[in-house]
């Protein structure tokens, strides 16, 4: 049996790209701070030989931008950037893990 390890891989940090557009995409703009500010990690877990990629912002405000707060109402560009990256799980596996029956 063949071992997919590094497509999996591959095809996470696919993933983790396109949930980084699309949180760039849809990041509201107002001086341009936040949506700079977005980025993706990969980091690798040897033990399991696997990629994680973690997207997210260090600006302080981004919650309150994300999931509303002080008065507004919410803007959520990470979710986006998530759903999207969801929508598209099945078809980016499928591209990157070919059977060799």
């Amino acid at each position: 049996m063949k071992d997919f390890t590094d497509e999996i891989n591959a095809a996470v940090r696919t993933l983790g790209d396109i949930a980084l557009k699309e949180a760039s995409r849809t990041c509201p703009v107002r001086t341009g701070r936040l949506k700079r500010s977005i980025a993706l990690r990969t980091q690798h877990d040897r033990a399991k030989n696997s990629d994680i990629c973690v997207i997210g912002t260090t600006v302080p405000y981004a919650p309150n931008v994300e999931f509303g707060g002080r008065g507004r109402r919410p803007k959520p560009f990470l979710e986006n950037g998530l759903e999207a990256a969801r929508k598209s799980t099945v078809l980016i596996f499928s591209l990157f893990i070919k059977g060799d029956d």
